[in-house]
């Protein structure tokens, strides 16, 4: 056992070589098949990405499989078969002995693996640690007496190493780290659907605003990968503060689920603008002319004229054009779609914090 610990130890230290949601996880998990071979003595191994509708796996890295094989282990036949084991919902490792025996005689067995020359295998499942299943290690041994009931625990234990390689949330989480004074983000799928980012808090904001979340990513393309914003937040127990949210493109490459990151944290300085003459000037930037702001807040163009005034002042702009590229350098203005036009004031929705 204490050699079985060694060689488990070894392996562990070895995947953590490895640089987390990497350009070449394929060439980059290669490394661990020689330690992984001498905690288990296997003849094929395999590691697959699950595919975001749940139906195939990708192969990332592979050693000892033909052709033939990899594409049985990507196949959606045998998905279903992880599926009806409880692969996709658990994250235990299941050995082929330790299958319920109503599923011993497993087609995948007594069609594939039997007649290659495989005797028993273990899937462990891929799982972060906010319950997403990402992916499997199988592996395939030449002896029934392999894996050992201690080599099984011992892969179940390293998984999350392997995991924490593949995933892409890792890579995204550095990315929104790089937002000054970030305190919390999300990844946004296409569906609107929000995805805490590995250390990284979520902020009740993007989990009960859709609007604010929509916002920051419907605008962002191969060409647009930044944009900031202001959103007005009501205190439990204070006056009204500004939280600053930003939407970020994902790298490419990424999955094409994703719509972006979307990123808070504290405003830089506000030029003294008030909320109203943020307002304005987020029209402004959105390629409004005077009356049309007018019309948008219920208020005179000559007020729309004074605003604007007061804003090129306070941020020392010679025009209302200089003064939207600096707000829009700075995410110095508030959306006109998060205000509340309800009411008929320029009032915005407010979130109350925490929770």
């Amino acid at each position: 056992m204490t050699e079985l610990l060694a060689e488990a130890l070894e392996l562990a230290a070895e995947i953590n070589r490895v640089t987390p949601a990497g350009d070449n996880p394929a060439e980059d998990l290669g490394v661990i098949w020689d330690p992984m071979r001498r905690l288990v003595p296997f003849a094929a191994a395999w590691i697959g990405l699950l595919d975001t509708d749940q139906r195939r796996y990708t192969t990332v890295s592979s050693v000892g499989h033909d052709p033939v094989s990899r594409a049985y282990m990507e196949s959606e036949e045998l998905t279903e078969l992880r599926k009806k084991l409880g692969l996709l919902q658990g994250c235990r490792p299941l050995r082929l002995q330790d299958a319920p025996p109503h599923t011993v005689e497993l087609p995948c067995w007594s069609e594939h693996w039997w007649p290659t020359g495989f005797r028993e295998g273990v899937a462990v499942p891929l799982v972060t640690p906010d319950g997403r299943h990402l992916g499997l290690l199988g592996l395939h041994t030449d002896t029934a007496s392999q894996p050992t009931v201690e080599a099984r625990d011992a892969l179940g234990a390293i998984a999350h190493t392997i995991t924490a390689v593949l995933d892409p949330m890792n890579s995204l989480a550095g990315l929104a780290r790089l937002i000054h004074g970030a305190t919390a983000a999300a990844a946004v799928d296409c569906r609107g659907a929000v995805t805490p980012l590995p250390g990284m808090a979520i902020d009740s904001l993007l989990t009960r605003c859709p609007d604010v979340v929509s916002t920051a990513v419907d605008g962002l393309t191969d060409r647009v990968r930044y944009m900031a914003f202001l959103y007005p937040v009501a205190a439990d127990d204070g006056p009204e503060h500004y939280v600053r949210v930003t939407g970020l493109a994902c790298p490419p490459g990424r999955s094409d689920d994703l719509a972006g990151l979307v990123v808070t944290s504290p405003p830089d300085d506000l030029c003294a603008l008030t909320l109203r003459e943020l307002v304005v000037l987020g029209l402004v930037i959105e390629g409004h002319a005077n009356q049309g702001i007018a019309d948008r807040l219920f208020i005179t163009a000559r007020t729309v004229a004074a605003h604007l005034e007061h804003i090129r002042t306070k941020l020392r702009a010679p025009t209302r054009t200089a003064a939207a590229v600096l707000a829009m350098r700075r995410g110095l203005y508030i959306p006109y779609r998060l205000i509340d036009v309800r009411t008929g004031t320029s009032r915005v929705v407010a979130v109350t914090t925490g929770g």
